[in-house]
């Protein structure tokens, strides 16, 4: 194997100099044949692999080196038939496989079918809500549920209303709502506010209780903080709930979603909300996709079913801990956002179709750097005209309309300079000011002490009746909050940012900059298109997004064959 080239600004250069070292330390006789395999299983890691494959030559090659290969985890690689992994993250990766297969054999208070039936039906009346009522019920059943769809599918809605049946028998479970970024917590908290406030014949005292609840970041819930980053609760110390639902579960990496499930008690609900076209965690693992190789309902769990539903018989969108929502009902079959959703999903055939059915919601064009930032200024004249009358949540609304995103960070950067650029002439804004008003920022590193987290975006204001000068304003439940420009942790300009730091989050309008030379996913592409409500402009050659439909990737882990390979029987 020819090894990969490290430099310093490489992904784990450091890690996997630190390994090479270990590896001339442990054995000086066999470290310069294991040294390419470890870059090759660092470089994997960059892209989100666990786990590199290996020729047969190389499995012998690897397996005669037993100081430092293994199968079990106690040396620096292991190897398992034709997969070779990093000894920690083998370790990470099955004991995360433990920690879901403890949660989900874990006993839990299901309901009575005489309490819940009733409003199961009346709660899901519509026949576009079937795939709904049956993902809730089966949910009912378990500790253990995914529960997957698109934007728009009723996911929130799904859960207001299992939430509000697990309070069917009196009790006020402690709910926790979490989710990867702040701004996607928020949102899920406020969704689940108004899917709860359309509930009908709730009790009072239940609607109360769930509308009370707060969304929250995981590195928040955990309490995680630097500069150590070691979560105040754990095995020794669990979370003190009953459910925990975790939003836009597609962002979770191996390691932040194993340090939530070890802090998870025994008993606890974990109800995961995600998009399996979504992009893949910027960390290492595929977390989400694999909870979606589940094994068809059990007879055990069907025949449950049926005492719930009794007159129901068709449960296809359903696996063991499995629920897929299909039905869009944001994105309809006149809705052109969602129809060229689905066309990249299947390929990019139609997609030339797609564009000439609806030329006002979706339009093309050359990615041009100084274009975007000359348009972007027009669009933003709303924006800036609640900007300089100190108007903050009306600069927040407009803020939400429009959104210019790329697949990398360095081209957000360059239509960041373009546009500022722009606003140095337009606003008269000096060069070289750190901050000015308007200025809309993206914080890139957790502050808890500020309750400030990585992807929330803020806009640097000055009120209209502030006495003092600027201030970075961030939203706060349904209102907003100040913060002091000097207690600001690490942030950017974000007048553009990455599809990546958008997860989460929805705009009425998004412009997608593609990058002119690298190939990009159909993961990427999708998300970039489903983060818009009405309207999708794509800046870049349609070579590039017929590759970009072409590009279905996924990644190389092993938590599915772990989930499995313990205990067979695991999911009956």
């Amino acid at each position: 194997m020819k090894a990969d080239i490290l430099t310093d600004d490489t992904p784990f250069a450091a890690a996997a100099q630190a390994a090479v070292r270990l590896l001339h330390r442990l054995s000086p006789e066999n470290a310069a044949a294991a040294e390419p395999f470890v870059l090759h299983l660092f470089d994997a890691l960059a892209q989100g692999d666990t786990l590199v494959y290996v020729d047969d030559g190389e499995a012998a090659a690897l397996n005669a080196m037993p100081d430092l290969v293994g199968r079990d985890g106690d040396t620096p690689l292991v190897l398992r038939g034709r997969q070779l992994f990093l000894a920690k993250y083998f370790r990470q990766e099955q004991e995360l496989a433990w920690h879901i297969r403890r949660i989900m054999q874990a006993a839990c208070t299901v309901p009575e079918p005489a309490a819940v039936s009733d409003k199961l039906q009346q709660w899901f009346a519509d026949e576009g809500s079937f795939d709904q009522q049956a993902a809730c019920t089966l949910a009912l059943l378990q500790p253990f549920m995914l529960i997957s769809g698109g934007p728009g599918t009723g996911k929130t809605t799904t859960v207001a209303k299992l939430l509000a049946l697990l309070c069917s028998d009196g009790s006020l479970p402690r709910i926790a709502l979490v989710a990867p970024t702040g701004k996607a917590g928020a949102r899920l908290s406020q969704a689940l506010q108004n899917a709860v406030g359309r509930l009908k014949g709730l009790p009072d005292h239940v609607a109360a209780h769930l509308q009370r609840i707060e969304g929250q970041t995981v590195h928040r819930l955990l309490g995680l903080k630097p500069p150590l980053m070691q979560p105040a609760y754990n095995e020794r110390h669990p979370l003190p709930v009953d459910i925990l639902l975790i939003d836009e579960a597609s962002m979770l990496d191996n390691h932040l979603c194993l340090q939530l499930l070890k802090a998870v008690a025994d008993g606890c609900r974990v109800i995961l909300l995600g998009d399996t076209e979504q992009l893949p965690s910027v960390g290492a693992g595929a977390v989400l996709e694999a909870l979606t190789q589940t094994p068809p309902l059990s007879e055990s769990v069907h025949n449950a079913l049926q005492t719930y539903l009794p007159h129901r018989r068709d449960w296809q969108t359903l696996s063991q801990q499995h629920a897929r929502l299909t039905r869009s009902h944001r994105f309809g079959e006149n809705s052109a956002i969602g129809q060229l959703a689905r066309a990249v999903l299947d390929g990019g055939a139609q997609v030339g179709d797609v564009l000439a059915a609806f030329p006002d919601a979706l339009q093309q064009h050359e990615n041009d750097a100084d274009q975007i930032a000359r348009m972007l200024w027009q669009r933003h004249q709303a924006y800036w005209q609640a900007v300089d009358g100190g108007h903050v949540q009306a600069a927040f609304a407009e803020q939400q309309k429009c959104v210019v995103l790329t697949a990398l960070r360095h081209d957000a950067e360059r239509i960041n300079r373009h546009y500022t650029q722009r606003l140095q002439i337009q606003r008269h804004i000096a060069p070289n000011a750190a901050w000015f008003a308007g200025q809309i920022i993206l914080i890139t590193r957790n502050a808890p002490a500020q309750h400030l987290y990585n992807g929330d975006v803020g806009i640097i204001m000055q009120p209209a009746q502030a006495e003092t000068g600027l201030t970075a304003c961030f939203a706060h439940g349904e209102s907003y909050r100040s913060v002091p420009l000097s207690r600001l942790p690490e942030h950017e300009t974000a007048f553009a940012l990455t599809v990546h730091k958008s997860q989460g989050s929805e705009y009425g309008e998004v412009w997608y900059a593609a990058p002119e030379q690298a190939a990009v996913s159909r993961a990427l592409l999708y998300t970039a298109i489903t983060r818009a409500k009405e309207k999708f402009a794509y800046w870049g050659s349609m070579e590039g997004f017929h590759a970009a439909c072409r590009q279905a990737e996924r990644r190389h882990t092993a938590l599915d064959v772990f989930l499995r390979e313990k205990q067979p029987a695991l999911f009956d």
